[in-house]
């Protein structure tokens, strides 16, 4: 297993991993669980501080969330997106040990399905998915009709 994630930006190579401790202060900044905290990554802020909780231990240039704030700013204007940094975070944490690869993937797969719904769609997935963390098992047949591809 490779001891981190890297991002490049600008001819620089940035090297990101989630600490224990800094999953811990990372929590206390969103407010929960770094799994809850999953369903906000869309809020560029939110993003911002899973990426400054990655970067801080291993990147000398990485001292104050305004830094990784330039950082997605250059990423940008070399062409990445919002996306692309979304879809690395995952991997950060799958590295870390905070999500299994199989719920990496699983996550990666429902932001793939929520890209290609409409407005509609995406309204009753969540509808149907805090119904779900409340424990009613009875809407994963709804859950999944909503998806792309799913015969509906």
């Amino acid at each position: 297993m490779k001891p981190f994630e890297v991002l490049v930006v600008g001819g620089s190579e940035y090297n990101l991993k989630i600490t224990t401790a800094n999953a811990v202060k990372l929590e206390e900044k969103i407010g929960t669980d770094l799994l809850n905290g999953l369903g906000k990554l869309a809020e560029i802020g939110t993003l911002a501080k899973y990426y400054f909780a990655a970067a801080i231990s291993l990147n000398d240039s990485i001292k104050k969330i305004e830094d990784v704030y330039q950082l997605f700013d250059d990423y940008l204007a070399q062409g990445g997106s919002y996306d692309e940094l979304q879809a690395l975070i995952i991997d950060v944490l799958v590295l870390s040990g905070i999500l299994t690869e199989k719920s990496g993937e699983s996550f990666r797969l429902l932001n793939d399905a929520k890209k290609k719904m409409s407005l509609e769609q995406m309204e009753k997935l969540a509808e149907v998915l805090q119904k779900l963390s409340n424990g009613d098992t009875k809407t994963l047949s709804e859950a999944d009709c909503l998806l792309p591809n799913s015969g509906t």
